[in-house]
């Protein structure tokens, strides 16, 4: 797959995604929903935003990197980068909808990921 068609693709899937998201928001009523409802909508906004992250933070790494990568790098750094905010937002809107969410477990919640991405950078092995 050439990068041109990967962009297209995410493009396309991407618009597809908030689309669906949009149909979802329009359509679904919450206080009449049994779940089934909630899970599309956290799906979709979890795909649309995915996709969107992923193409935006590819073109941010390609154009103002120093490094000079090969561009499947910048692909595969950016897609995982938007994965993890992705499902840090989901989190955090699934834990608001519940109201789950106040400023001590955001606190809690920020100083885990801290933790995580600070464990994975110090056991992050060199790559080729």
């Amino acid at each position: 797959m050439t990068l041109r068609q990967y962009i297209t693709i995410m493009l396309i899937a991407s618009i597809l995604c908030w689309l669906s998201f949009g149909f979802i928001l329009i359509n679904i009523d919450p206080f009449t929903d049994t779940g089934i409802g909630f899970i599309f909508f956290y799906i979709s906004l979890f795909l649309a935003l995915l996709g969107s992250i992923s193409i935006f933070t590819f073109f941010i790494r390609y154009f103002f990197s120093r490094e000079d990568l090969p561009l499947f790098r910048y692909v595969k750094r950016s897609f995982s980068d938007s994965f993890l905010v992705s499902i840090i937002l989901i989190i955090l809107l699934f834990l608001q909808g519940r109201g789950y969410l106040n400023w001590w477990n955001t606190g809690i919640f920020l100083l885990a990921l801290a933790f995580i991405f600070a464990f994975n950078i110090s056991n992050k092995k060199e790559e080729l």
